[in-house]
């Protein structure tokens, strides 16, 4: 048969337009009849057959025209093999969009697929708008995920590790011993590839430093020997697991959460001395109070006059001071890291490194009666090693971070997670749209910098 403008718009291969019938209720139904040739031939050993064994009927769910869903009604033969050698006696005729026992063409899985794993549209709602059900819809979506995520990871020099809220912990009690039986943890580690387009590697239930190491086990030796460095916050739980597991490998320290570190001491100093000076919490109308947002800022952000205001303000009284110790502590903090190579645009000398980390541990030293001092400096000493690696060579933990930001807006699109693995396969997914894209498509790509940059201007 020749291809009718009514065939060519329903454009089904393989499929001919009998008749179109529009129902009372708004749904288009489309007669069809098989037009390929090679239809009648056996899927089993390839010969072609010569008589029709009877004529079935098959609906078919397909695309919707415009806003009117549409149902396929496909005239079938059932074909009777002549190969007495074959042991398949009888086939149907099948074409490439609707399979052998389909009842939902290709293509419409493929966009029922697509509002889940491309649009992040909730499963429930995708199955509502392609008319149908839960199960399919999701099956079509994992279909379409599976083969992407289940791809070998490419070499990485750059790791990220980092954890992500999943939900609330779940918990069923054994009926045998009558304890209680982790069913699902409220945590999900992450993996990310920093250097590279990879995007979130994969994610493991849990975190802890077993769990952890587990992962990177899992990723085989040829893989975790290509890994130079290892970018976390300040947790010793995924320092274990490193160094367990990717001995070879350089610990590096976001330098968001060493700043934060500092800024969160800066608080502790304020929240103390103004409960020590007054007894209570701080209030409207304290001279501290009126600070709190100034001393959490950074100092090139502030005007000159709230400068002006943070020392006026301070010291006087030997309470405020040690609030202003606390504060140019910080501030020396922050001194430190912004010698890294992304914000200088060249390597920093080892003995600029040793400078500020001198002048560092010596104001921390010289004013030891602040505890939250005292611990600052004892736990930059504890990471000092990963703090120079970050000074050195500019890394962070971003990407990880605005990876976790898209993690967690999946699930709120989805209205939450009951199932621990179709959560964690919709938001690796989600979070690999980039090395799926086309490579006409620009990408905006970040690099560590190891060799002294021009500064732009």
């Amino acid at each position: 048969m020749g291809q009718d403008r009514a065939s060519v718009l329903l454009g089904l291969d393989g499929v001919q337009v009998v008749e179109v019938d529009r129902e009372d209720d708004g749904r288009v139904t489309v007669w069809a009849a098989t037009d390929d040739p090679d239809a009648a031939v056996c899927p089993a050993c390839q010969a072609r057959a010569g008589r029709v064994h009877e004529r079935v009927i098959t609906g078919v769910r397909d695309l919707p025209r415009g806003r009117d869903p549409v149902a396929v009604v496909w005239l079938k033969k059932r074909w009777k093999c002549d190969n007495p050698d074959c042991a398949r006696v009888t086939f149907t005729e099948v074409s490439g969009q609707v399979p052998a026992g389909a009842r939902v063409s290709e293509r419409l899985r493929d966009q029922a697929g697509g509002l889940v794993g491309e649009l992040g549209v909730p499963v429930s709602a995708a199955a509502g708008y392609v008319g149908l059900s839960w199960p399919t819809t999701h099956q079509a979506f994992t279909s379409r995920a599976d083969p992407v995520l289940s791809a070998p990871l490419r070499p990485v020099a750059v790791l990220g590790i980092d954890e992500t809220r999943r939900g609330r912990v779940r918990l069923a009690r054994d009926p045998e011993t009558g304890a209680q039986v982790l069913l699902a943890d409220r945590w999900h580690t992450g993996f990310v590839d920093i250097s590279g387009e990879q995007g979130l590697l994969g994610q493991i239930e849990g975190r802890t430093a077993d769990d952890t190491a587990f992962w990177l086990y899992q990723a085989g030796p040829a893989w975790r020997d290509q890994v130079q460095i290892v970018v976390i916050d300040l947790c010793s739980v995924y320092a274990s697991a490193v160094r367990r597991m990717l001995p070879g490998a350089r610990l590096a320290l976001d330098p968001f959460h060493v700043v934060q570190l500092a800024t969160k001491m800066v608080s502790e100093v304020r929240r103390r001395v103004v409960r020590e000076k007054y007894g209570r919490r701080g209030r409207s109308g304290d001279p501290e109070y009126s600070l709190k947002n100034l001393l959490v800022r950074n100092r090139e952000d502030l005007r000159p006059e709230q400068i002006q205001k943070i020392f006026n303000t301070l010291i006087e009284e030997e309470s405020g001071q040690q609030i202003l110790l606390a504060w140019i502590a910080k501030e020396k903090l922050r001194d430190l890291i912004r010698l890294r190579p992304t914000v200088t645009g060249t390597i920093p000398p080892p003995e600029q490194i040793r400078h500020h980390l001198f002048e560092l541990f010596t104001w921390c030293a010289d004013h030891a009666h602040l505890p939250e001092l005292v611990t600052l400096a004892r736990t930059l000493d504890r990471w000092h090693e990963p703090l120079i690696t970050t000074l050195l060579t500019g890394v962070s933990n971003a990407r990880s971070e605005g990876l976790n930001r898209v993690i967690k807006l999946e699930g709120r699109k989805a209205y939450g997670f009951r199932n621990p693995t179709n959560q964690r396969r919709r938001q690796r997914y989600t979070t690999t749209r980039t090395q799926r894209r086309p490579p006409t498509v620009t990408r905006n790509r970040s690099h560590s910098v190891t060799n002294p940059q021009p500064r732009p201007g």
